[in-house]
């Protein structure tokens, strides 16, 4: 397996190590993966993996190397079925100088650039996709849960960073059985709070907390006690006492790119968003536990608030840069090396847990042998 970060910036290699950008800190290693994944990832294309390339020879001197990029066709891409992301992937075409098909082509392109899934072009042979057959299936709530907790069951110890969670309907029974034991055996302790996602939700629609297992919304008006089945969410416990900065919650988003499942390759950018919350954070009660733009970081929900911050600079506002964070940490005297290390290593662990699934979905739509696209 293995994990690279990519930095946009021309001067850095593609192919350094992860901790590459820390003061020479030596390459990542996870502990634990090797239970996980019994055999080291070989080379794949002209990236480096953790095996040495072997026999590697120079066919061209550097100049020969130079006229032959100067040759080589533009990379065609097909982003007919691009949506949402065609303004910033216009704006990488035009700065790679590859080739855009708005229109699609009847000739195979290089490359497909698909806005929702692995179908949004049918009866393509050739070429990349950049979507995964199963990943948008797998990355829903439910079925991203069920993937993290049978690898919790396995590696306890390597998945403790996933918080306690109930899939329902299905677990409601367990969920509400385990809640009111918990109370029985110990009603001294402060009680709990608990955030319910909806499935197939997405931009914070639909999430809210919770104390007791009654207050679950129905897919009919009112909670559980009234009629009605409860919709289809993950219920996790919500941690009460999160890392704040400016007395706000905060979350990041980094982006993460599949390269390959076999041998599984991850690139993770070095940059990415923190997304704030635009209300003071307190402790869920009773009285604040409504209150979206104080528990919830999702930028659809704040960016309605009349206290949401629009700022040109990468440190203030209420959406900033995942490194201006990791600097405020580091000011703080947190171990940013560290940080960056063990998010790192969430990232592998959690897609070590989508494969398997990502294996089935793969070869169900290209078998192997039968002509098809590699994907990304």
């Amino acid at each position: 397996m293995t994990a690279r970060n990519y930095d946009k910036s021309p001067n850095t290699k593609q192919d350094a190590p992860v901790s590459s950008h820390l003061d020479n800190a030596p390459s990542l290693q996870v502990k634990g993966t090797g239970k996980v994944l019994q055999e080291k990832a070989e080379a794949n294309g002209n990236v480096v993996t953790s095996q040495p390339h072997k026999d590697i020879k120079s066919a061209h001197s550097k100049e020969d190397a130079n006229t032959l990029v100067k040759k080589r066709r533009p990379v065609t891409v097909d982003t007919s079925k691009a949506k949402t992301s065609l303004e910033a992937l216009k704006l990488s075409i035009r700065q790679l100088k590859w080739k855009e098909f708005p229109t699609g082509r009847r000739a195979a392109c290089d490359i497909y650039w698909h806005g929702v899934s692995f179908h949004d072009n049918e009866n393509i042979v050739s070429g990349q996709v950049n979507k995964f057959p199963g990943m948008v299936e797998m990355l829903r709530k439910i079925n991203l849960s069920r993937a993290v907790r049978t690898m919790q069951e396995l590696f306890p110890e390597e998945y403790n960073f996933y918080p306690r969670s109930w899939i329902l309907p299905e677990e409601y029974q367990i969920f509400a059985t385990q809640i009111r034991l918990a109370k029985d055996i110990d009603s001294s302790s402060p009680r709990p709070t608990f955030i319910v996602k909806p499935d197939s939700g997405s931009q914070g629609d639909g999430i809210y907390l919770i104390r007791e297992p009654s207050d679950l919304r129905s897919t009919s008006t009112g909670a559980m006690g009234g009629s009605g089945a409860v919709r289809q969410a993950v219920v996790q416990e919500y941690i009460q006492r999160p890392l704040l900065i400016d007395k706000l919650k905060f979350d990041v988003r980094l982006y993460v790119l599949v390269r390959s499942l076999d041998p599984l390759e991850i690139y993770v950018a070095k940059e990415g968003l923190s997304r704030f919350c635009t209300e003071p954070y307190q402790e869920p009660s009773t009285k604040n536990m409504h209150r979206v733009f104080m528990h919830l970081t999702n930028y659809s929900l704040n960016v309605q608030s009349g206290n949401f911050v629009h700022s040109d600079s990468r440190n203030t506002g209420s959406k900033r840069t995942f490194t201006s964070v990791l600097g405020r940490l580091g000011a703080k005297g947190a171990d940013v090396k560290r940080v960056w290390s063990d998010i790192i290593a969430l990232v592998i662990k959690t897609v070590i847990a989508l494969v398997p699934e990502l294996k089935v979905f793969y070869q169900a739509d290209i078998p192997p042998g039968k002509p098809g696209p590699t994907c990304f």
